[in-house]
């Protein structure tokens, strides 16, 4: 917790975590935009401790690259592409097992008794990862690109709704406390989010600017559906474009994913979901450290 500390006449802001102190001169008065400085303050705080692991992980993943060929790099991406649709689709309720997804995307073999729309949609969502693997890197991402993103996945199973910012208020079941953008917020909202992204100056890590727009854009909901399967695919894409280790997020641990993230919301302080995201992946690839 950031507290603010004073000294002789000088403040401070503090936080401390086992053993571990760090402060940040304020001055003879307490600024008006206290709040901003405390949440930059503790990123800072926690992007200094992840900053060393995410830099070696970055390191040996590109001395692994120059070692595999092209293809079993494609391969390796595939691989990805089947597990990573599985669980993303699976997040949302898909009645698809792992087992259903492998043969659908590797043999083509359309599962029995399962839901015609989560067979679609699973096709559609790899198909697409696949596409932006394959393609040549994009310099910027607009609200545009992933409008047409949410097209091509929904297209066949939301007709009317695929690849269009949605008209009407959403919310959580059961939740009332989480509100995300009004309609007439969205596009401004969005504007600011893709701005801010293809502004990225290098000051906080491609891992952090994956989970940061991840957070944004769940926060807007732009769609009557789909955004955390949109979102999840903006994240990976965003690490793929800086040459970092993709995103895999298992169903098994989706109760930490959207705990962290709901009270990120809540609490309208998106350290909640970094601390939990950056923990996840490095974990995620402690074989790279």
């Amino acid at each position: 917790m950031v507290i603010i500390v004073n000294e002789r006449g000088f403040y401070y802001l503090r936080h401390n975590i086992q053993g571990k102190e760090k402060r940040k001169y304020l001055g003879k008065t307490i600024p008006k935009n206290i709040d901003k400085l405390k949440r930059e303050f503790l990123q800072k705080f926690y992007s200094d401790e992840w900053s060393p692991k995410i830099k070696s992980i970055f390191k040996n993943y590109q001395k692994e690259l120059k070692t595999l060929p092209a293809s079993i790099q494609l391969q390796n991406f595939e691989s990805f592409g089947i597990t990573f649709t599985y669980n993303t689709q699976r997040m949302e309720g898909s009645t698809l097992t792992q087992d259903d997804t492998r043969g659908l995307l590797i043999h083509g073999i359309t599962p029995n008794k399962k839901s015609q729309i989560d067979t679609i949609e699973t096709q559609r969502h790899y198909d697409l990862f696949m596409k932006l693997i394959n393609a040549k890197k994009l310099k910027t991402i607009t609200q545009d690109v992933v409008l047409s993103w949410h097209g091509e996945i929904f297209e066949q199973t939301k007709i009317g709704e695929a690849g269009s910012i949605r008209a009407y208020r959403v919310g959580i079941k059961g939740n009332d406390e989480i509100e995300f953008a009004t309609v007439p917020q969205i596009k401004p909202k969005l504007k600011k989010l893709f701005n801010w992204l293809n502004k990225y100056d290098g000051k906080i890590s491609p891992v952090e600017l994956a989970c940061m727009v991840h957070y944004e854009f769940v926060s807007i909901h732009p769609f009557g559906d789909g955004n955390g399967r949109v979102s999840r695919l903006l994240m990976n894409y965003i690490l793929f474009k800086y040459n970092y280790p993709l995103m895999l997020i298992k169903n098994l641990d989706k109760k930490g994913y959207f705990k962290s993230l709901e009270k990120s919301s809540m609490k309208n302080d998106s350290m909640y979901f970094l601390k939990w995201f950056m923990k996840y992946y490095i974990k995620s690839n402690k074989k790279y450290m």
